[in-house]
């Protein structure tokens, strides 16, 4: 059977580690203000482009030193400005919002970080053309 196809994990440098990404999702929302007209319609008034979310899975090597990533994974919580290139999309100004770690008994301990993102998503070669 033919394989349909076939990516190996996207290394991210995140901060100081760099994790292997097996899995990327973005979501993103913004908030409408509406308000009653007297003709009985709706008029938005305001909005509000929240934060986009980042949740990226995957792998760091991490050797017999995998609590040590997890003192570093610890301190960044709540970091904010922290830039995250994935497969040439550009998110700058992350905040680390969360983590989950596991150490299955090999030299990778395996990642969920979630991150928000408050900046918009750039293609890197448009910023590094200008």
């Amino acid at each position: 059977m033919s394989e349909i196809c076939k990516r190996e994990a996207v290394p991210v440098a995140i901060g100081q580690l760099t994790l292997y990404c097996e899995s990327f999702r973005a979501s993103g929302s913004t908030v409408l203000y509406e308000q009653p007209t007297v003709t009985g319609s709706t008029v938005v008034t305001n909005k509000c482009v929240r934060s986009s979310k980042l949740v990226l899975t995957g792998r760091i090597c991490a050797g017999d030193a995998a609590l040590t990533v997890l003192t570093v994974l610890n301190n960044m919580n709540g970091t904010p400005g922290i830039d995250i290139v994935y497969r040439g999309v550009r998110f700058a100004g992350c905040t680390v919002q969360g983590y989950t770690a596991e150490d299955r008994g090999d030299d990778m301990l395996y990642v969920t970080l979630t991150l928000a993102a408050t900046a918009p998503a750039e293609d890197v070669e448009e910023v590094d053309a200008q």
